[in-house]
């Protein structure tokens, strides 16, 4: 569990009470609905895989400094999980290492150097991960793809792809965060970066099936897509390279888009089990949208943060006109302007491999000459 008493240390003894008592109700609330939606996390069965575009994680400049009860409350959330893909990871890592600091030892991070340039915005991308149960497995690189004709033709912000495993898995796990461009379902560049990007990855792992080149036989792809719709042809570049696309939902805190995806790209169906290979209590769905702001954050907190607004962000809050436009855009600097995305992966086949290896049924891994337990005789 997450280190809860720095957080309270950092109000002053006897004063800010009902701040206090704001960040304790909200780390309840938060527990409360984490426990209802988001299925317990396991020693050895399962794996709750996570990605989350936290927004401008680390930059200051905007909207002041994240508060430490918000990076509470993120770390909270990400404690329910046991690998998370972070974008927007800004350049400045002092909240990334002070949510490691607050998560606790046992969790570690692998981050990619900032991208260059005004499409790359200054950003990272981040692993964060439970040692307990998950260990980096040695591959780690930022995506570049092939020149074609002579010409060499990169995505604004690189992906970063690293390998990964974990009880009976082993796995590559590629985050991105894709152009957005224009405002509308149909960005050219958004669209080609997908394109070009799942293709390239689908290639790849096609001929991982037939070259044991030490790579894993699965691809996750994931993170913010700046998809809009799963009408849209950002969407469907995904699915056309024969990536397994689960339905999510919508990403963003206005419920509407489809930012944010998991894809798998597994041939040998060895991360995506069908529904009967996966015992779960039917109150508890096996993926989801995390819609933070119901128990965080909330509408109606906008008088509490009153005093945070005034010292963060000075005269910018002060000449706000309207309190709360100024507030739902502060808060989204504070958390994210979008939910997390989660699924949960079965990483545990020992009841499936047992009766195979021993003889007692046929299938893969079954010794030669032998069928249903008995040798063939010579």
């Amino acid at each position: 569990m997450p280190h809860y008493k720095g957080l309270f240390d950092s109000f002053p003894a006897g004063q800010d009470l009902p701040a206090r008592r704001r960040a304790a109700a909200g780390l309840l609330a938060l527990r409360r609905k984490l426990r209802k939606e988001v299925p317990p996390r396991t020693v050895e069965e399962t794996l709750l895989l996570a990605t989350w575009n936290i927004r401008e994680f680390g930059r200051n400049a905007m909207f002041g400094q994240r508060l430490p009860e918000s990076i509470q409350y993120i770390a909270e959330i990400i404690n329910h999980f046991d690998l998370v893909a972070i974008q927007e990871v800004k350049e400045n890592l002092g909240d990334l290492k002070q949510l490691i600091k607050v998560l606790g030892p046992w969790w570690e991070y692998i981050v990619t150097d900032v991208v260059a340039g005004r499409a790359g915005n200054t950003e990272r991308i981040a692993y964060l991960y439970d040692t307990r149960k998950v260990r980096f497995d040695h591959l780690a690189g930022e995506v570049t793809l092939p020149e074609k004709k002579g010409v060499y033709w990169q995505l604004a912000r690189t992906p970063f792809i690293c390998t990964f495993r974990t009880g009976w898995r082993r796995f590559s796990l590629c985050s991105v965060h894709i152009y957005y461009g224009k405002a509308k379902a149909l960005d050219l560049r958004r669209l080609q970066e997908i394109e070009s990007l799942s293709k390239f990855l689908a290639d790849k792992n096609v001929r991982r099936q037939e070259d044991d080149n030490g790579e894993p036989e699965s691809i996750i792809l994931l993170g913010d897509f700046n998809i809009f719709s799963t009408k849209d042809k950002t969407y469907q570049a995904l699915t056309k390279n024969n990536f397994v696309v689960p339905e999510f939902g919508a990403t963003n805190l206005a419920a509407d888009k489809n930012f944010d995806q998991i894809a798998f790209h597994d041939p040998r169906n060895l991360l995506w089990p069908k529904a009967r290979d996966l015992q779960v209590k039917k109150s508890v769905p096996r993926s989801g949208v995390f819609k933070f702001l119901e128990s965080v954050f909330r509408d109606k907190d906008l008088e509490s943060y009153d005093a945070e607004m005034t010292s963060t962000c000075g005269a910018k809050y002060l000449k706000a006109k309207n309190k709360m436009a100024f507030y739902k855009n502060w808060r989204t600097f504070q958390i994210s302007d979008h939910c997390p995305l989660w699924i949960e992966l079965r990483i545990d086949f020992s009841d499936k491999f047992i009766p195979v290896a021993g003889g007692l049924v046929p299938g893969r891994g079954v010794r030669a000459g032998e069928k249903n337990g008995r040798a063939k005789r010579n």
